[in-house]
């Protein structure tokens, strides 16, 4: 992220009509943001450096925001705890935030798009759940790609490799439930289907994952589609390759949290 990142929520925030734009006219002495992260995720790591990085460069410039200081308080939140992240949006808004960068979880996203649409908070959230709309939520601004178009590509490339049907592992959250059926339709048009999926909870044990592949592993299909975050994508392929399941025969197709992950711990210099 640049400090285009900022910037640009700055300036989005001139279009509300909610009296921020005249707000910012008048040239506050101080603009604050809040922000709720993961700090111990990818995202949540690299967004609060990126954040604070563009804060510095702003407030560095006093041309930028016309002598007015940027604020941003960071919250860290866990983003399997729906009810941690709910209480810790609504503390935000009672305070006086213009905005809210986050969260980057889909279920507490859901939960604070509520609130935000109401008090007319405009709520920059990572999440890629597909049924996060601005038609419904329209003061939510998605700053990353909707998992409908991740999903078209999952399925456009089991389309061009012929295979017809496919097992699909997902956690058991809005992020997951939600993903997955944007892959069922997206596959849906390229006649092909999902044959059998299952589900896991965010606080699943290590017996109950192994015995998960387990019974993956007896499935029709061997071409496995997994939809879940880094920490439980990375224990999944240590435990697919002990019950030899990363070898001939298998293929695995992981989401962004793959890419998302190697892209923020590549040892390949710059």
């Amino acid at each position: 992220m640049k400090i285009a990142f900022l910037t640009l929520l700055v300036l989005s925030l001139l279009l509300f009509p909610s009296g921020i734009c005249k707000s910012l006219a008048a040239g506050p002495p101080v603009v604050n943001i809040g922000s709720i992260l993961q700090f111990n995720s990818t995202t949540g790591g690299v967004a609060e450096v990126a954040i604070r990085s563009a804060l510095e460069d702003i407030n560095s410039d006093p041309t930028v925001l016309n002598g007015t200081t940027l604020k941003v308080k960071i919250k860290d939140t866990n983003c399997f705890d729906g009810f941690l992240g709910m209480v810790q949006g609504l503390q935000f808004m009672e305070t006086d935030v213009i905005a809210i960068v986050g969260p980057q979880c889909s279920t507490i996203s859901h939960i604070i798009s509520y609130v935000a649409n109401e008090l007319r908070v405009p709520l920059m959230s990572f999440a890629s759940d597909a049924t996060l709309s601005t038609i419904q939520f329209p003061f939510f601004v998605r700053t990353g790609s909707s998992d409908l178009y991740q999903m078209a590509a999952v399925a456009a490339i089991v389309d061009y490799n012929h295979w017809k049907i496919v097992t699909a592992i997902y956690i058991d959250n809005d992020y997951g439930r939600n993903g997955i059926i944007a892959l069922d339709d997206a596959l849906t048009i390229k006649r092909c289907k999902i044959s059998y999926k299952v589900s896991f909870p965010s606080n699943a044990k290590r017996s109950e994952l192994i015995n998960l592949l387990v019974s993956v592993s007896y499935m029709e299909s061997r071409v496995i589609i997994l939809h879940t975050g880094a920490e439980h994508g990375l224990k999944f392929f240590s435990m697919a390759n002990q019950l030899n399941m990363m070898g001939n025969g298998y293929v695995w197709i992981a989401t962004d949290w793959l890419s998302a992950y190697l892209d923020a711990n590549s040892s390949v210099p710059a």
